[in-house]
């Protein structure tokens, strides 16, 4: 406590009060759920989650700690800064991607090693996180050189297992080596809430944000049909379009916006199945996933 206790007080020199406090609020919060998260029940967890969604005035009334399956390729972009809390609804013009998921460095650096048999070195993660290293500043997965050998040997062994054994949600990961899951959860504050993150955005688009970078990138190179998400932010209009069907009483009362949806992943379990059939007989584009 002492130790930690001198360090913070470190902390407010280097970096100012409010950086510092920022610091210390990021780590005591890790710790904190590190000590808590293996004692709660996972109904707790979702139980939760489902107090904030009916209570909250922004928040969804989908609850996080239920993923939603989807086709990994319907995640087409990575979004990175922005906001990122689990169930939030939120306006604006945050709803921008960073990059196309295609482009981005570590999908890139995981096609170049698994599709092109490119050795680990020779991949750009590999040579920027290296020179982090070389220049003092490493990625705090790899502070070292054997931390980054044990990262990308993880990285083989994590496609290996998707590959032969299929991909598997946190739900099932936590019935079989809970201490392994928990002691891997990042960004959560339980794994439960560990998949593969995602925000959905005004026009339904679905964006890679937070955890499961890695997961999905393998996801699409393995060809895996679905992948469990954890949908952190839905843009206001977007939430508008679920609250819409979940206020209709038939199909004919959805407006032509809400229809062309209806097959949307996030609105799985609200769309009556009746519609389903319903939606065979409206014109082009009504019904499907088209945006």
């Amino acid at each position: 406590m002492q130790q930690s206790l001198s360090r913070g007080l470190d902390l407010v020199g280097e970096q100012g009060l409010t950086p510092a406090l920022s610091i210390i609020w990021q780590y005591t919060r890790q710790k904190t759920t590190e000590q808590l998260s293996p004692i709660v029940p996972l109904p707790v967890v979702e139980g939760y989650y489902a107090m904030t969604a009916r209570l909250g005035t922004d928040r969804s009334d989908a609850n996080p700690a239920h993923p939603i399956w989807i086709e990994p390729e319907e995640i087409e972009f990575h979004h990175g800064s922005g906001p990122a809390q689990f169930g939030l609804v939120a306006g604006g013009e945050w709803d921008s991607p960073d990059c196309w998921f295609e482009e981005h460095p570590v999908h890139q650096s995981l096609r170049e090693r698994f599709e092109n048999g490119a050795e680990w070195p020779e991949t750009p993660l590999y040579r920027a996180y290296r020179a982090r290293i070389e220049a003092g500043d490493p990625y705090w997965r790899c502070q070292t050189e054997s931390a980054l050998t044990a990262y990308v040997d993880s990285l083989d062994e994590l496609y290996e297992r998707i590959v032969e054994d299929g991909y598997r949600s946190q739900r099932e990961l936590l019935s079989e080596d809970p201490e392994s899951v928990y002691r891997q959860n990042t960004d959560a504050p339980h794994p439960l809430l560990q998949e593969i993150g995602v925000n959905i955005y005004r026009d339904g688009r679905v964006a890679k944000k937070g955890a499961g970078l890695h997961r999905l990138s393998i996801a699409k190179l393995a060809d895996v049909d679905l992948v469990p998400v954890t949908v952190r932010v839905r843009h206001r209009k977007w939430q508008a379009i679920r609250d819409e069907v979940n206020e209709a009483n038939a199909l004919d009362t959805v407006s032509d916006r809400a229809r062309r949806h209806l097959q949307h992943p996030d609105l799985g379990r609200i769309v009556p199945p009746s519609w389903q059939y319903e939606t065979e007989d409206l014109p082009d584009g009504v019904g499907s996933n088209a945006i």
